[in-house]
């Protein structure tokens, strides 16, 4: 009988509904789990990004150049760049890139 498949529509009209409103329970709950797993991987991305936004500027800020902040992050120049422009404070004149 284990490996036998539940036939619902044999089973008496209360254990059918039971047995549906269980099932309908377990959808909520693992839909429920895969959203929570979607925004915490949208989270965490986030996060990665604020850190690497505040590593680059906190660099630029402290005299290196892009190109230097490219090379000791792995980071594309034209990323490091574009996030010096974005993101810093200081006057572009003073930008070392």
């Amino acid at each position: 009988m284990r490996n036998e498949k539940l036939d619902t529509m044999k089973l008496p009209e209360k254990e059918r509904a039971a047995y549906d409103k269980y099932l309908r329970h377990m959808m909520s709950i693992a839909s429920r789990n895969h959203t929570i797993e979607i925004d915490t991987r949208e989270i965490i991305k986030q996060t990665k990004e604020e850190e690497k936004i505040n590593t680059v500027t906190k660099l630029h800020k402290k005299g290196k150049s892009a190109e230097e902040i490219s090379d000791l992050l792995d980071i594309p120049l034209a990323e490091v760049v574009e996030i010096i422009s974005l993101h810093s404070d200081i006057h572009p004149s003073f930008k070392s890139i």
